[in-house]
């Protein structure tokens, strides 16, 4: 008896990619130009506001994330929003000190 064999792509788990940006930094981009649009849209510069900012910013969303992992701008916006410093010993904010009457059993 002889086993089926199949072709299997090597790239099942990489991320969707739209023009070269994540779904999320599109849809990000996006967003951002509709709100441009609801607030300068009949503006005089109300062009400039929505479609070349948004296409700049698109721009430089691709040129800085060439090359670099997935989910990269979240990762870097954690590391900088965060403090950085994190140690096991010390005991965090909503830590509360709770007394427990411990009963032994006389048998």
């Amino acid at each position: 008896m002889k086993l089926n064999q199949s072709i299997i792509h090597r790239k099942l788990d990489s991320k969707l990619k739209i023009v070269g940006l994540e779904v999320h930094d599109l849809l990000f981009v996006l967003l951002f130009a509709a709100i441009m649009n609801l607030i300068f849209g009949q503006t005089t510069l109300g062009f400039y506001l929505v479609f070349v900012v948004p296409l700049l910013m698109a721009f430089v969303l691709f040129i800085t994330k060439r090359n670099k992992a997935d989910g990269y701008l979240i990762h870097l916006i954690r590391f900088y929003v965060d403090s950085g410093k994190y140690s096991a010993g010390m005991r965090s904010k909503n830590h509360e000190a709770k007394r427990m009457k411990i009963y032994v059993s006389k048998l």
